[in-house]
């Protein structure tokens, strides 16, 4: 067998090297490792104060669409859309502009070349602390978002880069008829994911390829925190065949394993329209949601670890021959009495009638450790509309102790998320 490869390398602009960032060139190999080094310099480029938050439909969005269309170029991937690798996705007319889309295609081969699996990470984050500034941002005037979620398109590159670094899997096609068949990769880095998942919910209407063509999607989403672990996959309820190939991915990594359907993540797009969906996340941190949310918030050897778990993953899955089996998510249900055991950490304000409205935060407890401060105002708990103490206390009931929700509040005029691990009531008394 005689087949050309491509080398691809990843490199930076011009006025990435004038901010001291440097990416670091690495070779392609079928097993290469996650390099921490090379994606502390993706993070650090995505998270620098000229990009001051990557907000949704800003220049800075684009600008950060720019430098991940370069990124996918140099991993050896192919433009998705007719030639081009951007998506412009329309926004609502009361927040002005267009968001954008980036999407690179790693081809398949034989039988099973015409179907896909979709791996993908949003590029925005919250934008500037205060929107209508204009210039450069110092430190503290913009959310640099390094954990959510500078740190899952770092992710996404690696398993990029893995998926193009042999002939048989990228590069110049390769078409020995010997080899095995493998599904096409589809590589998006969606924007407009924290004003309500726009991004994606667009390219699902209008997708570079038949979405009846698409077996599976894989989510990287606040990946940068591991940690001890677990490494929390979401949503393997989904899909029969999901549960075997993520534990043989993890290679003895610490899984959990909450409903995919319970957290507003890009996933989610995929989900309604039938399509098995993966939403992989590590542990909540304090620093989510706001300005220290930094490149010192990551746990690089955790995300390379990740990184790994996720690029393992995606090549079992694309050589997995026969249907990938949807199964519709089951609601979320409380037993009888519900969990009575299980704490968040917060006081309501009483006194207040637009929803619950957190007055104060044990300091050690779930919630402060997750990120919420007194005054957010909690509109959903792990997926459950909350609109007073009664449907929050209800909400609450329905997980146990150790559970990792999605906390949605309302801060000002912004609408914030949060991954909180819940908590025993016993823990207050220490």
């Amino acid at each position: 067998m005689n087949c050309s490869v491509q080398n691809p390398r990843l490199g930076s602009p011009l006025w990435l090297a004038a901010l001291g960032v440097i990416v670091i060139a690495q070779p392609a190999h079928a097993t290469m490792p996650a390099d921490p080094a090379l994606m502390a310099a993706e993070i650090a480029a995505l998270t620098a104060p000229q990009l001051a938050g990557r907000g949704a439909g800003t220049q800075e969005e684009r600008a950060a669409a720019e430098l991940i269309a370069r990124w996918f170029s140099e991993a050896g991937l192919q433009p998705a859309f007719a030639g081009d690798w951007r998506q412009d996705v329309p926004l609502p007319p009361d927040l002005g502009g267009r968001s954008v889309n980036v999407a690179g295609i790693a081809p398949g081969r034989g039988g099973l070349r015409d179907r896909w699996l979709v791996v993908g990470a949003h590029l925005d984050h919250l934008g500037r602390v205060d929107s209508a500034a204009t210039g450069e941002p110092a430190h503290g005037e913009y959310y640099p978002g390094a954990g959510d979620n500078a740190a899952g398109i770092a992710a996404l590159l690696h398993v990029a880069r893995h998926a193009t670094a042999s002939a048989t899997q990228g590069g110049e096609r390769c078409e020995e008829p010997s080899l095995p068949a493998r599904r096409s990769l589809l590589f998006c880095a969606f924007g407009a994911e924290e004003i309500g998942l726009l991004g994606s919910a667009h390219f699902a209407v209008e997708p570079p390829v038949p979405l009846a063509q698409v077996d599976a999607m894989i989510n990287l989403d606040a990946v940068g925190r591991l940690g001890g672990g677990p490494l929390h996959a979401a949503g393997l309820e989904s899909c029969v065949e999901f549960a075997a190939a993520v534990h043989a991915a993890s290679e003895g990594l610490p899984l959990a394993a909450p409903a995919g359907a319970a957290f507003q993540s890009d996933h989610v797009s995929f989900l309604a329209r039938g399509i098995p969906s993966l939403f992989l996340f590590t542990s909540a941190y304090p620093e989510m949601n706001s300005p220290a949310d930094s490149l010192a918030a990551v746990d690089l050897p955790g995300l390379a670890r990740v990184a790994g778990v996720t690029a393992r993953l995606v090549e079992d899955l694309r050589a997995r021959v026969g249907p990938f089996t949807f199964q519709a998510p089951p609601p979320l249900s409380p037993t009888p009495d519900g969990n009575r055991q299980t704490w968040f950490g917060s006081t309501p304000d009483f006194a207040g009638r637009d929803g619950y409205r957190i007055a104060a935060l044990a300091a050690d407890g779930p919630a402060a450790q997750a990120g919420l401060q007194a005054g957010d105002v909690l509109v959903s708990l792990g997926g459950t509309p909350v609109a007073d103490l009664a449907e929050f206390t209800a909400a609450l009931r329905q997980h146990a102790p150790g559970d990792v929700v999605e906390v949605v509040v309302e801060r000002g005029r912004r609408r914030l998320s949060f991954l909180v691990t819940l908590g025993e009531r016993s823990q207050r008394l220490r």
